[in-house]
């Protein structure tokens, strides 16, 4: 069964990053910065990532868990091989190593997770939440740019948010879910440069900061761990 989940689970990897042969000039800064950038050309030794969730859901009530993205085999080319340790316990989710990277995984893992929640809380088929953001992607998304804390410091970012469903004629099949916000949040001071993946399921058809939600999902960059041996 676990072969089955893994194979699965990479179909759909795979699926989601297909559009990057298209994130190219001409395609949306967001598909661009998310797809297409050298995220982890700022690690320049080996190091793990670590990234804190949290949910507040009036349905599923609340819940915290980590997810650490490990950084190793630093090469001349730019490239990195990661590793993922994603939730803990029973949450934990098999997902393969990512070698020869570019970019970071963290952002499609967390977007294939989010995909799996909506079928299993919507009845809804994974591959038709997946297209649905696949395209909000590629078209565009409000941007903004922002200010965020790290180290004690002010450092500027980016913040992309998109409503993938909001116009989908068929989406009071899932009506409860119809206006959820994805907002991204990336910044080039980060090590990894993906700071924050913030969902929101409004209490309503929109939302501000600050309104009542149904769920608010955060997964928020919390610091590194350099291996001991590459320490100064």
């Amino acid at each position: 069964m676990q072969k089955i989940w893994v194979s699965l689970i990479m179909a759909g990897i795979l699926a989601f990053t297909a559009i990057n042969a298209s994130a190219v000039t001409g395609f949306s800064d967001i598909n661009n910065e998310l797809f297409d950038k050298a995220h982890l050309k700022n690690i320049s030794k080996p190091v793990t990532l670590h990234y804190k969730y949290k949910k507040q859901s009036f349905i599923d009530g609340e819940r915290e868990d980590t997810i650490d993205v490990v950084v190793t085999n630093i090469r001349n080319t730019g490239r990195r091989d990661t590793h993922f340790d994603f939730f803990t316990g029973k949450a934990n989710r098999p997902y393969q190593d990512r070698n020869n990277q570019q970019g970071n995984g963290i952002f499609v893992l967390y977007l294939e997770f989010d995909i799996h929640e909506l079928e299993r809380l919507t009845g809804g088929k994974w591959n038709y939440f997946q297209r649905k953001i696949r395209w909000a992607l590629a078209k565009g998304a409000k941007s903004e740019k922002v200010e965020i804390d790290y180290q004690g410091e002010k450092v500027k970012a980016m913040q992309y948010t998109i409503q993938p469903f909001i116009n989908d004629p068929k989406n009071a099949r899932y009506a409860l879910y119809a206006s959820k916000y994805y907002i991204f949040t990336l910044s080039e001071s980060i090590p990894g440069e993906i700071y924050q993946i913030r969902t929101i399921v409004p209490d309503g058809k929109t939302w501000q900061e600050g309104d009542e939600v149904v769920t608010e999902e955060v997964l928020t960059f919390d610091g590194v761990t350099y291996e001991t041996a590459d320490k100064d």
